[in-house]
């Protein structure tokens, strides 16, 4: 996997001047548009080292294959002449500007930020939200790009480089990387998986059942770009750190210290961009992958990213609020959805894959939720005011999704639709169905209806959460007729998904469960499934991040309130935001019901749901009262929120981690700094065992010795 490269230079090969330049620009700009800008230094390093040795040549929509045909075999490996590019990637050209009729230049890469650019790289002025990247073309000249595809002239680039004038350079680009990277998807069993929640766990599905039949599956989404146990770069190399891991030395971060985020494993956005797409593909096309399942975000298919990915397979998982200060609305969010079936138009070949069940459904929310439990009181719900739940922007439980992806895959007039369900209601309508599901907390064993049979598995992901996502993934399987021992193989080799109800054990006593859920359908989701495995409380923590969705705040306090037993609101990812005002955002979903409760009436004599850090000294030992008699706790530090949680639980009960997952870090303002949920969680259950035997009460806060009289004072940080 050198570098995922076609050439065959070698790593001794000395970088030449335009390339050394490209190198120094690095410092020399402000970072682009996309989801975490300050972040991508080190990824842009990254391509332009891998670049300089090499760049992936492959062999394919409407787009053709550079060299495709050609009996002469003359060309060079990764070079192309630029009107050939335009040609093949079926690119219209209003205007060839500084280059004549007859004249022609080779291009030996494509790229669309200037600071990866290297010396013969044709430079494509994309547009984005915050950046123009006709800014930078003179940059871009200066590293050694030797033309520019841009949608108006450049006045300041001088008339030796020419300049191509396009429609729109943004749309142009997936056309010109397809044909210049031999549209590697056109040689892979792509399958894409669009959906709110969902996506992660179905594609490492898809993974393990391709794996199961024989391919070798690459996987690209939230959790990284893989092929097998190596990990890849957005432009298709083999990634290796940069800088040592600070954090690999230690057991957890230290409360009130944001700990250096260096030398680790990340990806710029769940799918990547136009041109890292086709990068990406070639270079695993080009070490033995033969399929590749994919993670499709709505900003991916708003933006053109998958515009050249010809998928074999789409499939929808479910839509619930969410990403809407991107898209403005739920109508806006659902049709960009729709975008990835919408290009379906093989019945030979593709195959669009729906999920039948309902996005929300009103007797699985009774049946799941449980009855408060008011401290040190019998009373019951009707204790509590009967409140209306805020309105959401659109009435979804009544919108008919299943119906409206199926109308957008051509509702089986232009390919075949395969159909899947868990819910009762739909075992009749659906082509694969999850007949039964038996649920623990160390697997889960279904039985599945396909058309070609039934067939049992003991998977090893936990959680009512994950049937739908099995079923997702056998009905891939299905559509595209895999045998069905085959397919429950692939299930039954499928290992936990990295932050994705992931169960940590050290030991203890009780389950402590790390989850990604970060949208109020999928906090639903995760806190009912872990409610059915039978444990007496289920303790949540989690958080909502900043610079995001603020209207799906109080929702998600309202799901933690009305699901949970004991809720620790903490941070998530602030960004620029104020902390404290989205703990006050989330805690506002349920406020008013704990305010009403008759013995907190009757204590309460300022408002309490808030962090320490903003009550008054004389009023934090009275807050902490009211606190635990709620069993609703407000903390901005997650360091104390996971372990005050993890400290209460008992034998029966669980502790349900929700928000970040798989993510080894936390962003504040615009820089990361680590802090990851599954190592903070192992580290509280080792050392609060030895807090809890030398005499300390944690069942609540603060801690204090066992028996001693109260104000001991907050012990939780021994």
């Amino acid at each position: 996997l050198a570098a995922a490269a076609g050439r065959e230079d070698s790593f001794d090969d000395e970088i030449d001047d335009d390339e050394l330049a490209a190198l120094e620009a690095l410092d020399a700009e402000g970072w682009g548009d996309d989801e975490d800008d300050d972040e991508d230094a080190m990824a842009v390093a990254a391509a332009v080292a891998a670049r300089a040795v090499g760049s992936v040549d492959g062999d394919g929509d409407d787009v053709d294959v550079l060299g495709e045909g050609d009996d002469e075999g003359d060309d060079e490996d990764g070079v192309a002449l630029l009107r050939e590019l335009f040609e093949y990637g079926g690119v219209d050209v209003s205007e060839w500007f500084n280059l004549g009729e007859d004249e022609d230049i080779e291009v030996s890469g494509i790229a669309n930020d200037s600071r990866a650019v290297l010396g013969g790289d044709v430079f494509v002025c994309c547009v984005g939200t915050e950046v123009d990247g006709h800014d930078y073309a003179l940059a871009a000249v200066a590293a050694g790009a030797v033309a520019v595809v841009c949608s108006r002239r450049i006045e300041s680039l001088s008339e030796d480089t020419p300049q191509v004038i396009v429609g729109d350079a943004t749309t142009a680009l997936p056309r010109l990387a397809a044909a210049f990277y031999g549209n590697p998807s056109a040689s892979l069993t792509t399958v894409g998986v669009t959906g709110t929640n969902g996506k992660t766990t179905t594609t490492h599905l898809v993974r393990a059942i391709l794996n199961a039949n024989d391919l070798k599956c690459g996987l690209i989404g939230t959790t990284g770009y893989l092929l097998g146990d190596v990990k890849l770069t957005p432009h298709g190399g083999v990634w290796e750190p940069e800088e040592p891991d600070p954090s690999q030395k230690k057991d957890c971060t230290t409360p009130g210290w944001l700990a250096p985020y260096k030398g680790k494993y990340e990806v710029p956005n769940t799918t990547p961009d136009a041109l890292q797409c086709q990068q990406l593909m070639a270079g695993m096309l080009d070490n033995g992958a033969n399929a590749v399942a994919m993670e499709v975000s709505s900003h991916a298919l708003a933006q053109g990213r998958v515009d050249c990915v010809d998928f074999d397979v789409a499939v929808f998982t479910n839509l619930t609020t969410d990403h809407l200060d991107f898209h403005g609305d739920m109508a806006t969010y659902r049709e960009a959805k729709a975008l990835l079936f919408k290009q379906l138009t093989d019945p030979e070949r593709q195959r669009a894959v729906i999920n039948l069940d309902p996005s929300h459904v009103e007797a699985e929310k009774k049946k799941t939720s449980t009855k408060k439990k008011d401290v040190e009181s019998d009373e019951d719900d009707s204790d509590a005011p009967n409140e209306p739940e805020p309105e959401p922007t659109e009435p979804t439980a009544a919108f008919d999704e299943s119906a409206f992806f199926i109308t957008a895959a051509g509702s089986g007039d232009r390919v075949p639709i395969i159909t899947y369900a868990t819910h009762v209601s739909k075992s009749l309508e659906a082509d694969v169905f999850v007949e039964k599901a038996e649920l623990s907390l160390f697997e889960t064993v279904v039985t599945v209806r396909t058309p070609a049979g039934r067939f049992d598995a003991a998977c090893g992901l936990v959680g009512e959460v994950n049937v739908t996502n099995i079923a997702a993934a056998v009905a891939v399987g299905v559509a595209l007729e895999i045998p069905l021992d085959v397919i429950a193989a692939g299930v039954e080799a499928m290992e936990p998904v990295p932050g994705r109800m992931e169960l940590l054990d050290e030991g203890q006593p009780f389950p402590v469960i790390v989850d990604y859920a970060h949208t109020p359908d999928a906090l639903r989701r995760a806190i009912s499934s872990v409610r059915k495995t039978g444990v007496s409380n289920v303790i949540v923590v989690f958080g909502c991040g900043g610079d995001r969705d603020v209207g799906k705040r109080h929702e998600m306090g309202a799901v933690a309130d009305e699901l949970s037993d004991i809720v620790f609101v903490t941070n998530d990812n602030p960004r620029t935001e104020d902390p404290y005002k989205i703990l006050d955002d989330v805690v506002a979903g349920f406020r008013d019901r704990v305010y009403n409760l008759p013995q907190i009436k009757d204590e309460a004599m300022f408002p309490f749901l808030k962090d320490m850090y903003l009550i008054h000294p004389n009023a934090r030992f009275e807050t902490m009262k009211l606190q635990n008699m709620c069993r609703r706790y407000v903390m901005v530090d997650r360091w104390f929120a996971i372990r005050g949680a993890i400290a209460m639980a008992t034998e029966h009960d669980a502790v349900l981690i929700c928000g970040k997952g798989h993510e080894d870090y936390v962003v504040v303002g615009n820089r990361k700094h680590w802090f990851d949920d599954r190592v903070e969680a192992r580290d509280a259950l080792r050392k609060i065992v030895g807090v809890q035997e030398s005499g300390m009460d944690t069942t609540n806060l603060p801690w204090g010795r066992v028996g001693a009289t109260s104000g001991n004072g907050n012990v939780l940080d021994a």
